[in-house]
């Protein structure tokens, strides 16, 4: 099959191509800057040590200061272009992830396992999370709490409002690709982005017993006294004992608030390095463009009242910074007591988080959420044969897919077939000989079902679905450690579908059962499987049965009709000049002919022997 190529491989491959240059444009002028830096600062040292030798003091000092000045100002710009270099870098790799996206490889590490369940309905069938996911495949958060929201939307399937209003937001974000990958450009720029801010959200909102209001006022008389009785120190005016005494008051004043000074520092202490990138991360956001819903309300949660989020957290990183400067014990002794560095930010930030502090848990959840719909419309981007699906609004269980293929597989590549199941208490059996494709199939529409109920573009020419729970048994395995058969392991699984299909709350079930009970003798797998078949029927709850059991497929009411709920479909193989064929098509009926022997016998086993 011809591979196609989506009209996002050329923009990244450009895209990639830019930023490299860009880059290597960068570290040229910081190469160059670093050695005018050097130049610079040994002249100001020649220029002052000749001064100084010439009995010319004053030009000296002003030489030293405009040599200090100029360092400092060579430093300022070395700083800024390093980071030009290091986004460019970043959003080179952005569009080079995008390409191996396309190829379904993966650069980034994250594989989401962590948010699975061994007992979630769908997640461990359908490859929601792992090497080869479908979170992989959406992922391009950042932020721990960006990341998180998105495995939160693969979990749980969404409300049909909500997923309009996701698909409205992703389909507006899809063309500003300069701006969705700088969001994921700048996400690079610190990796402690990635780092829980739950510590930083709890001090945001903590109630706190106010400072003394004596300290208020002895954080400006002490340092103010201190310093006094150094310089009469110095003049021989007083005595050291003095000057050690000031500092002795101080260190009980300081000693009034180090617990909490304390307990402050270690909940700021790991988020500090991340907040200028969230800053940035913020502003970034704020300016998202587009009058979806969605994004509307992210803009509005980061603008309130005129106060930009990215404003106020880059206060917070300032004060945070600075604060936690504490932690050097050179500059705690030197500075920091002496000084009463920790009341002057304790108050800063309590001042801080009076004002802001209830704020500050909404802006990290606006920017996850921006983060999320970014996921989708990259996702939409790099795959716009992709098709928005249809969410129908209807407890009638819908499925109707055309043409749809499995996303995880690079687009081209997957067989494509097409599919509707329309009501409730409805099974459609497949049946099929071993490798033709039931399995990838049923995993096709799970995977699909999952990400449409996302609110994700899905791998078809057209998909319309209505709300469900999807639910999967396809991978059931045996437990060591809970002294569980694969059999019962299967059994506690179709236990759980029982469940879920007897709730009252209207929403259908939607199952993919693969291999129905294949862990016990045929007699009681057709009875077991005929039975659940007309319990689910019994339900609102449909969906697929894979299985090599053709007398399933012939199931009759009483009076010897066909049962009218149950739609026989099947995957075959042929075989030519002594190979197995596969075409992967979906074709009406049951399956009439089988591989299992000629597999048997091209593994050596002499199948002739079972007629003696």
């Amino acid at each position: 099959m011809q591979q196609i190529k989506p009209a996002g491989l050329e923009a990244f491959n450009t895209r990639r191509q830019q930023f490299l240059q860009a880059e290597q444009a960068a570290q040229r002028q910081y190469n160059q800057l670093a050695l005018w830096r050097l130049v610079w600062f040994l002249g100001a040292v020649v220029a002052v040590w000749a001064l100084r030798s010439a009995d010319q003091t004053t030009g000296a000092w002003a030489v030293a200061g405009v040599g200090l000045l100029g360092f400092m100002a060579m430093l300022k710009r070395h700083m800024a272009i390093r980071r030009t270099r290091d986004l460019n870098r970043h959003l080179a790799y952005v569009n080079e992830d995008e390409l191996a996206r396309l190829e379904r490889r993966f650069l980034r590490p994250e594989t989401g396992e962590s948010f699975g369940s061994p007992t979630h309905p769908y997640v461990g069938d359908l490859d929601v999370f792992g090497k080869l996911s479908l979170f992989r495949l959406l992922n391009r958060t950042h932020t721990h709490e960006g990341t998180r929201r998105l495995a939160e939307w693969l979990l749980s399937p969404a409300s049909p409002e909500t997923i309009h209003f996701r698909q409205q937001a992703a389909h507006e974000l899809v063309p500003q690709l300069d701006w969705r990958q700088t969001f994921e450009g700048l996400a690079y720029l610190n990796e402690a982005v990635a780092r829980p801010v739950d510590p930083l959200r709890h001090w945001a909102v903590a109630e706190a017993p106010a400072l003394p209001a004596y300290l208020n006022v002895a954080r400006f008389l002490m340092p103010l006294l201190t310093v006094a009785l150094l310089g009469a120190w110095l003049g021989g005016w007083v005595s050291g004992w003095a000057v050690l005494g000031a500092i002795a008051v101080s260190g009980a004043l300081l000693n009034r608030v180090s617990e909490r000074a304390k307990q402050v520092s270690e909940q700021t202490a790991d988020i500090t390095a991340a907040l200028g990138t969230f800053r940035e991360l913020l502003a970034h956001a704020e300016q998202v463009p587009g009058k979806a819903e969605r994004l509307r309300l992210v803009r509005d949660a980061l603008t309130a009242e005129s106060q930009l989020a990215s404003v106020r957290v880059g206060q917070l990183s300032a004060l945070v910074q600075n604060f936690n400067f504490r932690r050097n014990p050179y500059f705690y002794l030197f500075v920091g007591l002496p000084v009463l560095w920790d009341v002057h930010y304790l108050i800063r930030l309590e001042r801080w988080r009076q004002q802001y502090g209830p704020r500050l848990d909404g802006w990290f959840k606006a920017l996850a959420e921006l983060e999320a719909l970014n996921s989708l419309a990259g996702f939409a981007y790099a795959h716009p044969t992709y098709v928005r699906p249809d969410i129908v609004e209807d407890n009638r269980l819908t499925l109707q897919a055309q043409q749809a293929a499995h996303p995880l597989l690079a687009p081209g590549k997957g067989v494509a077939n097409s599919l509707t199941l329309d009501g409730n208490g409805e099974t459609v059996l497949i049946t099929g000989s071993n490798m033709s494709g039931k399995s990838t199939f049923l995993r096709t529409l799970g995977a699909n079902g999952v990400l449409a109920l996302t609110g994700a573009v899905v791998s078809a020419e057209r998909f319309v679905i209505s709300p469900v729970r999807i639910f999967t048994s396809m991978r059931t395995q045996d437990s060591l450690e809970e002294s569980t058969s694969s059999f019962y392991a299967e059994l506690k699984r179709l236990q759980t579908l029982i469940r879920l299909a007897g709730q009252p709350d209207g929403i259908p079930v939607l199952y993919f059962l693969d291999e129905i009970l294949k862990g016990t003798n045929s007699a009681d797998r057709h009875r077991g499987a005929e039975a659940l078949i007309r319990q689910l029927h019994q339900t609102s709850a449909s969906g697929f049965v894979s299985t090599h059991d053709l007398e399933l497929g012939q199931l009759t009411h009483p009076d010897g009709t066909p049962l009218h709920f149950v739609r026989n479909y099947h995957f075959q193989s042929d075989i030519r000049d002594g190979k197995l064929l596969f075409d992967y098509q979906l074709r009406d009926g049951i399956c009439q002919s089988f591989n299992a022997s000629q597999l048997m016998r091209s593994i050596g086993i002499d199948m002739d022997l079972a007629n003696h």
